[in-house]
């Protein structure tokens, strides 16, 4: 089970880090579908376990009316292997427990496979 460590005042939780990245789609259900296109999908869970925090991932990215479409990206990071670029996503999973981070493109963008 999860201990709380604090670390510069801040109460953390002592279990490993999951990186997911997959490639979303909006279902019709979405309510900016038909302005989306897509969207790359960056999760950063905090749980005993991958399959736990795999669960949790793909639970909340259907919740909020998206479908994996691709697996770009699964694994267990740490600080000393996230990229700079993310790791102030890293830092607030740290607080958070999660954190999920889309990047959209519109529908008729140049790399849009859906596109008519």
């Amino acid at each position: 089970m999860a201990q709380l460590s604090t670390l510069g005042g801040i109460e953390r939780f002592d279990m490993p880090m999951f990186h997911f990245r997959y490639e979303v789609r909006p279902k019709q259900t979405h309510p900016q579908f038909g302005e989306y296109s897509g969207a790359m999908a960056s999760c950063w869970i905090l749980r005993d376990t991958l399959a736990d925090a795999e669960s949790v991932a793909r639970g909340w990215i259907a919740d909020e009316d998206w479908r994996i479409t691709e697996t770009e990206f699964v694994g267990e990071i740490t600080r000393e292997t996230q990229q700079p670029d993310g790791l102030r996503y890293f830092e607030q999973a740290e607080i958070d427990r999660e954190v999920f981070v889309f990047y959209t493109w519109p529908v008729g963008a140049p790399d849009d496979t859906n596109a008519a």
